[in-house]
């Protein structure tokens, strides 16, 4: 079957180089005035398109068993657009490219497909697409008339007996002025961008000027001045905004209704992460846990999990956005949702089909760091069933970052301490060396805390990460454990001198609490021990001829290791080695002392 597509020229940027011209529909591609490349690894083993860009025309035929792309010049425009004059059709009537040795281009900026991932993303895709009754009717559509094929809109999802409801919501311009939206905006980006930059300061900026020029109309935007506005006054060390409530509660009310709209925004999705946001700063694991996964419900509805449009989202799909805002606000969702889900012990959102790049790395933000610290935490899904040697290994990796970012850090403790968790589910004896390094990112998380809280900023982790490193050192239990707890429980308390809530104070309070039991057992033990010391009304009568004597007993090489048990250094015997010892029978201890 061929599917044809026309009538793309609203999907076409321009670059900084006028001869190059990306194309968003199906894949990235190049028109450059010496050649026509594919340059992406992006699955070539999709559907057939003709595609109208201008007086351009290119076909895409599938050879699904050889998966084979041919690309051809249509009539002497497509030459003469891409090398100048025209020339005759037979010159090159077409490139040829054969999966697999072959390289899409022979340019060498193009990369070698990857095939297992091309045919694993083409029929992922491609399923979706079959499987969907309500994207037939466009394909359907583009086969007779490619430039007059409707877009998905569920034509016949039920019989339409009622209107999508609706109900009037507070105009943001009537809660708070300009001035104290600008204001709330700076604290904002000084505060949650630099770890979470989802948004263009720029962009998000004009906004607020232009929305305050129409006091009165309402706007998509407003559930995102909402958000950035709440987190603002948040995060905010003068105890915040007076109408912050106002503010979360607009929100709410606009982004309820827009998930169950027939076309949810992009904007929809960006203000459910903040709200995500704020929630998990300020409200219970519930809360926080359905916020990051109606978000990421949201992101998939649309289309932000992918860098191409695909069928299956070609209603919702917004192609006006940056594509690297993109990619952030996609990555950073899935980092919240899945860390929430994680600490919560709840399910995940996992979406299908996902092709949407990691972010770049930019000057001035660290959400490239926090993804790659994603990625390693990946590993610890509770579907993966790791060996201690790949847990350890993650460890290693998080261990080698080197941030300067306080939250970065708290995250980074905290990704330590649960790769603790799970190894001490893997496996019954840790390394010491393995818990020395859990100890030492535990500390810096600590130390971060601290900081933060000095600085009266309100980040989740800075109440989660030092009560969490509590019960870490008291699980550990060692004497090398149990020596940083002091300073630990002296380092929570610092921080209810900040932050004096009912949360943070039942929180120390339990972490005592948990001292204290574990001190208790271990005053159980040593009264047991004692009870072994105790006269007990028995008496022993030595022998005769025989003194065993302590200076002899360790004279025996077999047992030098116990040194004097009388000395207060015994405390430190190596436990394991006095019950894996081969130990000898009194008898011959008693024939070397005869001699």
């Amino acid at each position: 079957m061929r599917l044809s597509i026309k009538g793309l020229a609203r999907h076409v940027h321009t670059r900084p180089n006028p001869d190059i011209v990306c194309l968003r529909f199906p894949r990235l591609l190049n028109f450059s005035s010496q050649q026509l490349e594919l340059s992406s690894t992006v699955p070539i083993s999709r559907c057939s398109h003709f595609i109208s860009v201008g007086n351009w025309t290119l076909e895409w035929i599938r050879v699904p068993l050889k998966y084979e792309v041919l690309v051809s010049s249509v009539g002497d425009e497509l030459a003469k657009g891409l090398n100048g004059p025209a020339r005759p059709a037979s010159a090159n009537p077409r490139k040829r490219f054969t999966h697999p040795e072959t390289t899409i281009s022979s340019s060498p900026h193009v990369p070698r497909l990857s095939v297992p991932q091309v045919k694993s993303d083409a029929l992922n895709q491609e399923h979706m697409e079959a499987n969907s009754g309500m994207t037939f009717p466009q394909v359907l559509a583009m086969k007779f008339n490619p430039g007059g094929a409707p877009k998905v809109h569920g034509f016949s999802w039920n019989l339409g007996l009622r209107e999508e409801p609706t109900q009037p919501y507070t105009n943001i311009t009537r809660l708070i002025t300009q001035h104290d939206m600008e204001a709330l905006a700076n604290v904002y980006f000084e505060q949650v961008h630099p770890l979470y930059a989802f948004l263009d300061p720029d962009m998000f900026r004009n906004k607020v000027v232009t929305r305050w020029q129409a006091l009165d109309a309402a706007d998509s935007y407003d559930p995102v001045l909402c958000g950035v506005a709440a987190l603002g006054s948040l995060y905010s060390r003068n105890g915040g905004h007076e109408r912050e409530p106002e503010l979360v509660q607009t929100a709410k009310e606009i982004l309820e209704m827009a998930s169950t709209m027939r076309k949810p925004l992009l904007h929809h999705a960006t203000a459910w992460l903040l709200r995500t946001i704020y929630l998990r700063s300020t409200n219970s694991p519930h809360s926080s846990w359905m916020a990051s996964c109606i978000t990421m419900h949201i992101m998939e509805a649309t289309g932000t999990h992918q860098d191409l449009v695909s069928l299956v989202y070609s209603d919702t799909a917004d192609i006006s956005v940056n594509e690297e805002s993109q990619r952030r606000l996609f990555w950073v969702a899935t980092v919240l949702n899945a860390w929430i889900s994680n600490e919560y012990g709840r399910s995940r959102v996992v979406l299908r089909g996902v092709s949407c790049k990691p972010p770049s790395p930019r000057e001035g933000d660290f959400t490239a760091d926090l993804v790659q610290l994603y990625r390693i935490s990946e590993l610890l899904d509770p579907d993966q069933s790791n060996e201690a040697s790949d847990l350890e290994d993650s460890l290693t990796r998080v261990e080698s970052f080197k941030f300067s970012h306080d939250p970065l850090i708290l995250s980074q403790s905290n990704l330590a301490l649960t790769i603790y968790r799970r190894l001490r589910h893997a496996m019954s004896n840790i390394s010491s060396e393995v818990v020395d390094r859990i100890i030492r990112l535990g500390n810096l998380g600590l130390e971060a805390a601290v900081r933060m809280a000095e600085a009266r900023c309100p980040w989740w982790h800075v109440a989660n990460v030092p009560f969490q490193f509590i019960c870490i050192l008291l699980a550990i239990d060692t004497r090398e454990s149990l020596s940083h707890v002091g300073h630990a429980m002296r380092s929570f308390k610092i921080i209810p001198q900040y932050f004096n809530t009912y949360t943070i104070y039942k929180a120390v309070e339990t972490a005592e609490s948990l001292i204290r039991l574990s001190q208790m057992k271990k005053e159980r033990d040593l009264d047991l021990l004692r009870d072994g010391l105790q006269d007990q009304g028995i008496e022993l009568t030595e022998p005769a001829d025989l003194t065993l004597t302590n200076q002899s007993f360790n004279d025996d090489p077999a047992l030098a290791f116990l040194g004097d048990p009388t000395t207060q250094g015994s405390l430190d015997w190596d436990w394991d080695a006095f019950l894996n010892a081969e130990i000898p029978v009194m008898d011959d201890v008693w024939q070397r002392n005869r001699r």
